[in-house]
């Protein structure tokens, strides 16, 4: 008996001292992506990939509006060579656009992937793409960027305009009092995005109106909530004015003397910056 005990107690000490099993170490992603939504994304792998089946995979689970089919969207994608590691302009930089969610538009293969993904969603996508070279590996990362402004609401200033947002679009609603004689700029919403830089392209949303009167001068919500890209340098100087330095993803409130802007009218606009971008950027990306 006292044998038994002793070979008992020598294999529970040596259970007791045995080591722990190891954590199961998980695998880096074949495929990294980096870098702030809304920007060009830094994409990484090692290349050449094995071909294999389309897939997609969230990389970013936004809350916004849901894309439908047919209707409005803004898109940023960022395509490279599954083959080579290597970015193909011809078929995406970074850079935002504004289409419809048609398959004619955004492509067959793309097209059901997006409708009913919420703005403010990335997309990291695979997909096989054959060529005069044989098949390779297409690999796209897709930023469903905003179509309203999205940051934090601040209180408006006094004496302003007030803008209200519903599902058609923005109303500003004037003051009963004359317009002010010098520009003013009201941010209704702070973006957390970049600064608006001179001479950039802008994509935006906005409502102009004439004060008095409070008649719609001109409007993207009007032509079926179709975002619209400006150059800033191109606008009326109170506007470009009001817009240099602000955020994106910020709802701005310019009120422009007639002087800064059409010469014969006061004009409210209630702009809501989506993107921006350098003009050597948009070029490169439509060569």
């Amino acid at each position: 008996m006292r044998a038994f005990v002793a070979a008992l107690l020598a294999v529970l000490v040596l259970a007791g001292c045995s080591e722990e099993p190891e954590a199961p170490v998980e695998e880096p992603p074949t495929i990294a992506v980096t870098g702030a939504f809304g920007r060009p994304p830094v994409v990484s792998f090692e290349a050449p990939l094995e071909l294999t089946e389309e897939d997609t995979e969230v990389l970013v689970d936004g809350e916004g509006r849901e894309l439908r089919d047919g209707g409005p969207a803004l898109i940023a994608l960022s395509a490279y060579d599954g083959d080579t590691g290597e970015p193909l302009p011809d078929r995406g930089t970074g850079t935002a656009r504004t289409l419809l969610l048609t398959p004619e538009q955004v492509g067959e293969d793309v097209h059901p992937l997006l409708v009913g993904t919420p703005e403010g969603s990335r997309l990291l996508v695979t997909q096989p793409v054959s060529s005069d070279d044989g098949e390779r590996m297409l690999v796209l990362v897709i930023d469903v960027l905003h179509t309203v402004a999205q940051g934090e609401e601040l209180e408006p200033e006094e004496g302003m305009p007030a803008v209200v947002q519903d599902n058609d679009g923005v109303t500003i609603t004037l003051p009963d009092a004359d317009p002010p004689a010098a520009l003013e700029v009201d941010t209704v919403i702070r973006g957390d995005g970049h600064q608006v830089a001179p001479g950039q392209a802008i994509t935006v949303q906005y409502q102009a109106v004439t004060w008095p009167g409070g008649d719609i001068y001109d409007s993207t919500w009007a032509d079926g909530q179709v975002p619209r890209t400006i150059l800033v340098n191109d606008t009326f100087t109170g506007l470009r004015d009001g817009l240099v330095d602000q955020t994106v993803g910020s709802r701005v409130l310019v009120v422009v003397p007639p002087e800064l802007g059409n010469g014969t009218q006061t004009l409210v606009f209630a702009v809501d910056i989506l993107a921006a971008s350098d003009v050597e950027e948009r070029d490169e990306a439509t060569d």
